[in-house]
């Protein structure tokens, strides 16, 4: 049995539109702060809660609708429901499976080749009345009908609490001392299980025998007695209440179960021979700890309910435990040092393989995020326009249909997950834009964290997989791509390429192919990488179209070349003398080095010099790419040093160097233009005024 959706309507910051959140054996919720994590887990602390108390509904979890003041409000109702299904169905009924007969009256079955599950729904009420709280009624139900029909009276059947507490929520926030408050709950479910041992009679004997031996050799002790006499004698002087008259002064309880409340697990390490308490622990190794401890449990009661249910002789606790219990773990990296962040993953994972638990989580940790596959995830992101949270899973392409699109984005997600918390994202190409567009929005508008600004590189690969991630995620996105022109796929090809993946991504032909004489054609369309490279005036016109769909290009060639063309003499001056491109020139029968800095210098150019050009025009435009007519011969000669810099050294360690000599005021007001649309974009999108 096991929990397999959460459904909310008007509960906190989920609105009238109901929202439905699939949940797996581990499942996380991650998305900004305020965006109804803690809520969705409060919601399932109001069903299953140990703690009645927790239970209770207030005003406040009922929703306000934007721009409704509450004291105007004169009645709402919620809902919230669960989904259980039944694993143990679809395969031969094993030991497994005692949880059918508790609740084989009320499964459902939407047809006769479907497995069974089990609806249960919290329903309530709140009304205006003098209560300073409003009147609220709720009651929670069995619901007999399928998920796809309408809910009348005759589907309702209540639900008995001794039922529901057959599901057990262990709710840990995040405003905690986590270790306190893990120790808390693995106490409780220690305390339950251990003072529910059938502890034979002789060994009650026995046991409170040697607390009162052990009692009696404490009191013996001469300053011990003249405590416990001044204590006795002191307290007779207040009191005279016969039933409270005896005062006495004990080492420890003399019955089990006082004892048993005193119980805790010590580490003794062989080498030291010091005996530790789980005190003398970190903070991190802590939680740890009290996780792992709550795993032995949940082992620990799988196993009494085995017993159970096969009808052992000898069952060693009457205890009964719950047929599942959920761990609700809000933020468990805290305190949590960095690289024992994948110990904690893997615990939880062992917990949620079990066939009697479940684990739901919340982070902010990109370290906890990489960690668990993108299916797991559960994004939730606050609609400021109206006030409500929506919930998604994550998009990535169909495994089997697409395995290699799959792979790829599924571990883009899981290198990049800050994207999960960007206010928008700007999809690059690789390094060089992870570098240059943070140093660039820094230098314009302050530090790029603190905007909400990711940005991930691509590769230039599967990009509308990436715009439907994001679009379905409703994180806002643009895209910078390079134009590659010359280069193979490169130019008309690029621009070919991002019209098709915006026609896969659902928009319109008439508005994405409409040209001068009508709609482009799916011929004309499928050609267009044989189009004339020369005609650089259409080129660009197509280019300038594209930004009004976020798409942007590094012109004409790519980042690199980009940032070289604007920055050149910086980039050049981080040389040393003896540093740079070179030629090895004959003259006079004496072969000398010439550097490429000194022959730029010249006003005519030799032989030698020109080759050069062509080679490196050659290895920058790769195979089966153009001869470099479409570039200027600045662009051409530029060329050199392209290869020098980013083909032939690292990318990254040369953009870092320059932008460090760069200042902000020059970076500023001699970045490529293509940067500057790029921020007005952006920009627009934190306002909110663009999609």
């Amino acid at each position: 049995m096991k929990l397999s959706k959460l459904r909310l309507c008007n509960y906190r910051c989920f609105g009238n539109d109901e929202q439905t959140i699939k949940i797996e054996n581990i499942t996380s919720f991650i998305g900004n702060n305020s965006s109804g994590k803690t809520a969705a887990l409060s919601a399932l602390n109001c069903l299953f809660s140990e703690i009645s108390s927790e239970r209770v509904l207030k005003r406040s979890d009922f929703h306000l609708p934007k721009d409704i003041r509450p004291e105007l409000q004169e009645s709402q109702n919620m809902y919230i429901e669960v989904i259980f299904t039944f694993d143990e169905l679809e395969g031969e009924i094993g030991e497994e499976s005692y949880a059918i007969p508790y609740f084989s009256n009320y499964l459902v079955v939407d047809d006769c080749e479907e497995t069974p599950y089990l609806r249960v729904r919290l329903e309530a009420t709140w009304q205006n009345s003098n209560n300073i709280e409003g009147a609220i009624e709720s009651k929670i139900y069995y619901i007999t009908c399928p998920e796809t029909q309408d809910i009348t009276d005759e589907d309702k059947f209540v639900a008995p609490r001794k039922d529901l507490d057959c599901i057990r929520v262990i709710y840990v926030p995040a405003v905690r001392d986590p270790s306190k408050q893990l120790r808390n709950v693995s106490g409780t479910m220690m305390y339950q299980l251990m003072n529910s041992i059938n502890w034979s009679q002789a060994i009650k004997e026995k046991v409170k025998g040697k607390i009162q031996e052990l009692n009696n050799h404490f009191l013996e002790e001469k300053g011990v007695d003249i405590i416990a006499s001044s204590i006795r004698t002191q307290w007779e002087s207040y009191d005279n209440d016969i039933r409270y008259s005896d005062a006495q002064l004990r080492f420890n309880s003399i019955d089990i179960e006082s004892a048993i409340k005193k119980s805790e697990v010590v580490f003794s390490p062989t080498i030291t021979g010091k005996e530790y308490s789980v005190d003398d622990l970190s903070d991190g190794l802590r939680s740890l700890f009290y996780i792992s401890l709550v795993d032995s449990i949940l082992a620990a009661e799988a196993k009494i309910q085995q017993q159970i249910e096969t009808g052992d002789d000898g069952i060693a606790s009457d205890y009964r435990p719950p047929i599942l219990t959920i761990i609700a773990l809000e933020e468990p990296e805290n305190h949590i040092a960095p690289h024992l962040i994948g110990q904690l993953v893997s615990n939880l994972m062992n917990i949620s393989l079990k066939h009697n638990a479940q684990t739901i989580l919340t982070s902010h940790s990109t370290s906890l995020i990489k960690r668990l596959e993108p299916e797991k995830l559960r994004y939730f992101r606050f609609d400021i326009s109206d006030c409500i949270t929506k919930v998604n899973s994550i998009t990535l392409p169909d495994k089997e249909k697409m395995a290699d699109q799959y792979k790829f984005i599924k571990e883009a997600v899981k290198a990049y997950p800050e994207l999960y918390f960007a206010k928008v994202v700007i999809l690059g190409e690789g390094d060089s834009e992870e570098i240059i567009l943070p140093k660039i929005w820094s230098a314009k508008n302050g530090d790029i964290d603190l905007s909400g600004i990711s940005v991930v590189p691509l590769g230039g690969r599967h990009v509308n997989h990436f715009w439907r991630l994001l679009k379905n995620l409703d994180i806002p996105h643009i895209t910078l791509l390079d134009l590659d022109r010359e280069r193979f796929g490169g130019g008309w090809g690029r621009i070919k390429y991002v019209l098709e993946q915006l026609l896969k991504f659902n928009y319109k032909k008439e508005d994405l192919l409409r040209v001068k004489s009508g709609i482009l054609s799916d011929e004309k369309l499928k050609s267009m990488h044989t189009w004339d490279s020369s005609n650089i005036e259409c080129l660009q016109s197509w280019i300038n179209f594209l930004e009004k769909y976020n798409v942007f290009f590094s012109t004409p060639l790519d980042i690199d070349f980009m940032m070289l063309e604007k920055y050149e003499d910086i980039y050049k001056k981080m040389l040393e003398d003896k540093e740079g491109p070179y030629l090895m020139i004959n003259t006079n029968g004496r072969t000398n080095r010439r550097y490429i800095k000194e022959i730029e210098g010249l006003e005519t150019f030799c032989q030698e010099y020109e080759t050069r050009i062509n080679i490196d025009i050659n290895n920058t435009l790769k195979a089966c790419g153009g001869n470099g007519d479409t570039y200027s011969r600045e662009q051409r000669q530029l060329m050199i040093w392209y290869n020098y810099f980013f083909l032939n050294r690292g990318k990254p360690s040369t953009h870092i160097e320059a932008l460090s000599k760069i200042t902000d005021e020059t970076l500023i007001s001699t970045m490529p233009s293509v940067f500057e649309r790029m921020i007005v974009a952006v920009e627009r999108m934190l306002e909110g005024t663009l999609d």
